[in-house]
């Protein structure tokens, strides 16, 4: 086994090697959260409805009482398991019943919110996982992968804006794993995750050497968001195929890179825009060599370019298929209608984040996801200034920035730039050569790991950070 080990690839040995100290890391510190704080207790108001909403990490049991009683809205805070105080009186509600059992409001009983617990705590009919070394990864877009794996796409709740690789993988793994939806998404995640791993290393080699590469690795697995790469999320396999791809076509594959490409538009909808970078490739390659291509690899022959016809055909298909079996006449309507989301210009979504800000409103996510979209912009300018990274890769790295900016809901701007930068491979490759200095160095991983600690903390405890 271990001469095995010695004779692998580099590339797969580090890879592997950072997957499994980051897993470790990730599973210690979501179990280390979960036995600090059992139950997650918010005192919010909902649209002028003040509200109590509770969550059993362990059990994964969810509660909502409204915050009035008899003309006062208390305030609460976490009390022995299954019990609730005020900090009014300091009585004790029980949270299966409502009922108070003891203090000035013993005998009464917390009204029912008018404001479902389905949307503080959404499990989309997904029943919560037992186990917390599954169930606490189990949160927001995760349950609508399940769902869909579970009972398929429907036309009226907000489904159809979610594409079908990842359900349709998790519904396959399930069927081996006798079931276990949230085990195989988690497999297929992280399976993807050492690819990425190991592509980004051969990548980031290729145009800087060993120690670049494996900088680029590290940074990405340390970046505040990445404990989303290792979730049930589309993360990893979104930038595994789009890895796969964007290599395949530097090389002159193009039947590959049609097909990663396809793979990435069936994931995510800003999949179908890899046409664009691979476009330019092939264009270079005819440029180099303007000779009718093999098959197999090289050059840039007009056969093989039709190929990556593949990548916008998949994601018409997929449209087309939800127009005709599920109802969806159009994704915007699903975004818009469902979502609460809407399409915008980018600027339209920076200066509404601009002002959230300027008028004390914004939340600490809102101020990291400004500040990582002006960071990601200026590195962005400056790849194109000193030309740090190939045009096709600069170009995919620009897509999928501007992407994410062309929506907007209606109470967050930017939403989950955080997370959709994660996509953005070429940022992590010139912050790799970076690295070389001590200085960058110690920047990035030390503004990367706390953050990274607490925005996963925050996700453990169905707080929204992207």
């Amino acid at each position: 086994m271990l001469d095995y080990w010695r004779r692998l690839d580099p590339a797969w040995r580090f890879a592997i090697g950072v997957y499994v100290v980051a897993r470790v890391l990730f599973t210690a510190w979501s179990l280390i959260v979960f036995l600090i704080f059992p139950s997650v207790l918010q005192n919010l108001d909902l649209f002028g409805m003040p509200v109590v909403a509770v969550f059993d990490l362990g059990s994964g049991d969810r509660f909502v009482y409204s915050r009035q009683v008899e003309g006062t809205t208390l305030v609460f805070r976490a009390g022995e398991h299954g019990r609730v105080t005020d900090a009014q009186t300091s009585t004790v509600w029980a949270l299966d019943d409502g009922r108070a059992l003891s203090g000035a409001y013993a005998g009464r009983a917390l009204a029912a919110s008018a404001y479902p617990v389905e949307d503080i705590f959404p499990y989309r009919g997904v029943a919560p996982n037992p186990n917390p070394l599954f169930g606490l990864w189990q949160r927001f877009d995760t349950n609508w992968y399940l769902k869909i794996a579970e009972r398929g796409y429907s036309a009226d709740d907000g489904s159809t804006v979610y594409f079908p690789l990842y359900p349709l993988l998790i519904r396959v793994a399930s069927s081996v794993l006798l079931g276990q939806n949230l085990v195989a998404a988690l497999l297929i995640s992280n399976l993807a995750l050492v690819g990425v791993f190991h592509l980004l290393y051969q990548i980031a080699d290729e145009r800087g050497g060993s120690n670049n590469a494996a900088r680029a690795v590290v940074f990405l697995a340390l970046f505040p968001t990445a404990f989303f790469l290792f979730g049930a999320y589309t993360e990893s396999l979104f930038l595994l195929c789009a890895l796969a791809s964007l290599r395949s076509g530097t090389r002159g594959y193009w039947a590959r890179a049609g097909l990663f490409g396809a793979l990435a538009a069936l994931t995510r909808l800003q999949g179908v825009l890899l046409v664009v970078p691979l476009a330019y490739l092939w264009w270079k390659a005819r440029l180099r060599r303007p000779l009718p291509c093999r098959w197999s690899s090289d050059g840039g022959g007009l056969g093989r370019g039709l190929m990556l016809l593949a990548i916008p055909l998949a994601t018409t298909a997929f449209l087309a298929w939800q127009y005709l079996f599920v109802g969806n006449a159009s994704l915007v309507g699903a975004y818009e209608g469902q979502l609460h989301a809407r399409f915008v210009m980018p600027w339209e979504n920076v200066a509404a984040s601009l002002a959230l800000v300027a008028g004390a409103q914004a939340s600490f996510v809102d101020i990291l996801n400004l500040l990582t979209t002006i960071l990601f912009g200026v590195m962005l300018a400056g790849m194109w200034r000193r030309r740090s990274v190939p045009p096709a890769f600069l170009l995919y790295a620009v897509l999928m920035y501007l992407a994410p900016l062309f929506r907007m809901t209606t109470t967050q701007p930017l939403v989950s730039m955080m997370r959709y930068v994660l996509a953005m491979f070429p940022v992590f490759v010139v912050w790799g050569a970076w690295g070389r200095n001590p200085w960058v160095n110690r920047a990035i991983v030390y503004l990367s790991f706390p953050l990274g600690l607490y925005l996963s903390a925050q996700f453990v405890m169905w707080g929204w950070v992207g």
